[in-house]
């Protein structure tokens, strides 16, 4: 809105305009007068000339207050709803969305894209920061063919992805009378997750091979039980009280198998998934000692734990309660198999915690590893160690203690009520966290399972 000010400026610059105006046809008309007077150009010419000149002051005059920019202010509004409207579109979507230039530079990208590739790509090129072969090669494709591609790849690390890029060119349409430069020889990228659908189609295999094979057999005896119940033992009250006990404990089993492998298949559906909540990894262990109280009493044995930080926290980003599962599984099993009045230690500190002596031996992520991937110093590192005072683990096993259903001892696990899942939990656990689990052990020297985390807001490449 023009104020008073503005307007009086506006009627001050008018009357100068015009007194300038007046004085220029003044001068002028005089002017070419006496030019006319003295030289040999005939005055009808010089009238002419005259008259042309001052048409021009005047259509200056009366084109004063029009404002020659407003075509342009109008297309560059445009260009800017437009540019407005596609950033709204792409951050409304939850699926990464890029807008790139011919030259492949990033141009736009949505919140999903920052999340899916860790960083900020907006300004640099997409090659720099998403490096797969197999998706330059189909941005070149749609630059020089002008047709949409689509590939799928899989990225690889401490979690497999399995991903599908599209990309396709953007251009507006030949009849519509505005063309914008907004999209014009723009290349749209869009990029599908498919980890999840694959893990939900290995998770359906490896269920059913799993279940059909570790069920076997507490269902043949089970059966063999009730086929003997119903026979000669069907009259025997001692016969019948010691099978419905042993059917009891088979079935406990199965049920633990199950419960355990619903636990493995859930985790792995979501580890891809880095989860984000704070976590004070002293009050999990905390929680995990109180909770294991019982257990440990019933095996005279206790649970230590031993605080190595000084004036910090432990806090990480992670899920609470699979946090609680991974230090309650090694710590119960710490318990099982320590011998007998085992005592076990829960350590809590930062970078790399100290051996069990000379004699150990280590499988697993080194904290140099970790801290590598995550881009910070080692003695950034936050670590969690669960370390008993048993006889130690045999170098042959040490490698294998997180596969599926491997165990050390099969029968005194299989009497522990152990599944063989436990550390196989806890390695996808640590995964879908971006953490890593090393296994030390030296030969009557005790074993030990440390955790190492990354620390609050240090993001993994």
């Amino acid at each position: 809105m023009e104020t008073g000010l503005d307007k009086e400026i506006s009627d001050i610059a008018r009357q100068v305009r015009r007194t300038d105006l007046l004085w220029a046809a003044g001068l002028g008309g005089g002017a070419i007068g006496i030019l006319a007077a003295l030289s040999t150009i005939p005055l009808e010419l010089a009238a002419t000339a005259w008259l042309v000149i001052l048409l021009g002051l005047g259509v200056r005059y009366y084109t004063a207050n029009v404002n020659w920019s407003v075509p342009v202010q109008r297309a560059v509004k445009n260009e800017l709803a437009l540019f407005q409207r596609l950033r709204a579109v792409l951050d409304a979507l939850p699926e990464p969305v890029i807008v790139l230039k011919a030259n492949g530079m990033v141009e736009l990208s949505n919140p999903a894209t920052v999340d899916f590739l860790g960083t900020e790509p907006e300004g640099r090129h997409l090659m720099s920061v998403f490096r797969v072969p197999a998706v330059s090669m189909a941005l070149e494709d749609a630059v020089h063919t002008g047709q949409p591609q689509m590939v799928d790849f899989t990225t690889t690390g401490s979690v497999d992805r399995h991903c599908r890029v599209f990309v396709t060119p953007l251009t507006f349409d030949e009849n519509e009378k505005i063309e914008t430069t907004v999209i014009e020889g723009r290349l749209l990228v869009f990029i599908s997750d498919l980890s999840t659908e694959r893990r939900l189609e290995k998770m359906r295999s490896d269920f059913i091979a799993n279940a059909s094979h570790e069920l076997r057999t507490p269902l043949a005896s089970m059966l063999g039980f009730i086929e003997t119940l119903k026979g000669h033992a069907k009259e025997d009250p001692a016969a019948r009280e010691k099978f419905l006990g042993i059917m009891q404990g088979q079935a406990e089993r199965m049920l633990r198998l199950v419960k355990d492998l619903m636990s493995l298949s859930a985790i792995e559906l979501n580890e891809h998934l880095a989860p984000d909540d704070r976590v004070d990894l002293l009050q999990v262990a905390d929680e995990v000692r109180a909770s294991l109280g019982p257990v440990a009493e019933s095996y005279n044995g206790n649970i230590v734990i031993e605080n190595n930080l000084k004036n910090s926290d432990p806090i990480i980003a992670g899920d609470r309660d699979e946090l609680i599962q991974v230090i309650q599984n090694l710590t119960d099993n710490a318990l099982k198999y320590a011998g007998d009045n085992p005592k076990v230690t829960i350590a809590i500190g930062r970078g790399e915690p100290s051996g069990l002596g000379d004699t150990e031996l280590r499988t697993g992520e080194t904290a140099a590893l970790i801290s590598a991937r995550a881009g910070v110093a080692t003695y950034d590192l936050i670590y969690v160690q669960v370390r008993d005072t048993g006889p130690g683990i045999k170098r042959v096993d040490l490698p294998r203690l997180t596969e599926r259903f491997y165990r050390v001892d099969v029968e005194e696990s299989r009497a522990r009520g152990g599944t063989g899942l436990g550390l196989a939990i806890v390695k996808h656990i640590l995964n879908r966290h971006q953490a890593g689990l090393q296994v030390e052990s030296g030969e009557g020297a005790g074993s030990a399972f440390t955790c190492f985390f990354r620390p609050l807001g240090a993001a993994m490449s």
